[in-house]
């Protein structure tokens, strides 16, 4: 292969994959700036997996949804669950869906396991992918005590997640309503 055919092609490749990463990056980005935002009840992970590097690891409080009637669910097909809004604010799932919502925020997820529900209706099982709320690495640990402290019943915890075309990003993670970074701040004795 001559020189110049095997540099057309390392840009051609280059070019690709700097439009996936770009495409990627560009729809995170979109969802923060114009998506609508949702607040979701968060739980505590655990601990012997809750961190890595300088992130605070998301158990979102909602891990599955009811189907839509006639809905064809299949376990690691994408899904379309609408996002609803439950009496005290927070985000819920709406039904499960094979085909897009014609409106209304709704997020595209990987279907998990489909069971049928208490009263015998089909449920399915998801995973939201967004799971990771990143911040500087000498306060992650606090927030993630925060977190912790939760559990107990001490504090709530909840994100708040920007959605826009079925993409989901998380935007600030609060305790008892308090932004996590000011929340560090008035609480700088809790060490």
């Amino acid at each position: 292969m001559n020189r110049s055919l095997s540099f057309a092609l390392f840009v051609v490749v280059a070019l690709v994959q700097l439009a996936v990463a770009g495409g990627a990056i560009v729809k995170s980005e979109l969802a923060l700036r114009t998506g609508e935002a949702f607040s979701f009840r968060i739980q505590p992970v655990d601990p012997v997996d809750a961190f890595r590097g300088r992130y605070v690891a998301i158990r979102f409080a909602v891990d599955h949804a009811p189907v839509a009637d006639g809905a064809a669910v299949r376990p690691r097909k994408y899904i379309f669950v609408p996002i609803d809004v439950d009496s005290d604010g927070y985000a819920s799932l709406g039904r499960a869906d094979v085909d897009r919502p014609a409106d209304g925020a709704y997020l595209r997820l990987r279907a998990g396991v489909v069971t049928p529900d208490e009263d015998g209706n089909q449920q399915v099982w998801v995973q939201m992918p967004f799971r990771r709320f990143y911040m500087d690495e000498d306060k992650a640990p606090r927030a993630e005590r925060a977190v912790w402290g939760g559990r107990r019943g001490q504090r709530e915890a909840s994100v708040s997640v920007r959605i826009r075309h079925g993409v989901g990003v998380i935007e600030e993670l609060f305790i008892d309503d308090t932004p996590i970074h000011q929340w560090l701040a008035e609480n700088a004795d809790n060490r």
